[in-house]
């Protein structure tokens, strides 16, 4: 185990000594750009937390097998992961538009 002392003068140090600036840019980098209307439509009903497929079919209006083929082609584009049982979830975060505010 090492113990290296850092001068940290501000945030921006701390994150280049943790290189977690570059992990930041590649996430800015990610955008979701949805293929179809399908797609868009089943992004919106998707989140971090698992949701069943029947709550997707339910929630778009969309037909099981329009859903179910749609959710595989996401999944292989790694817009979607399943969970478990026919659960799935956003694989990346949507972009939203975050804003710090510096005194």
């Amino acid at each position: 185990m090492k113990n290296i002392e850092v001068l940290v003068s501000d945030y921006t140090d701390i994150l280049e000594e943790l290189n977690l600036t570059a992990v930041a840019h590649q996430i800015e980098l990610k955008e979701v750009i949805p293929s179809s209307d399908t797609e868009a439509l089943l992004l919106k009903q998707l989140s971090a937390e698992p949701t069943h497929i029947d709550e997707v079919c339910r929630s778009s209006g969309l037909s099981t097998s329009t859903v179910s083929s749609t959710l595989t082609m996401m999944e292989l584009k790694g817009l979607v992961k399943q969970v478990g049982t026919m659960n799935y979830v956003l694989a990346r975060e949507v972009r939203e538009e975050y804003r710090v505010k510096v005194d």
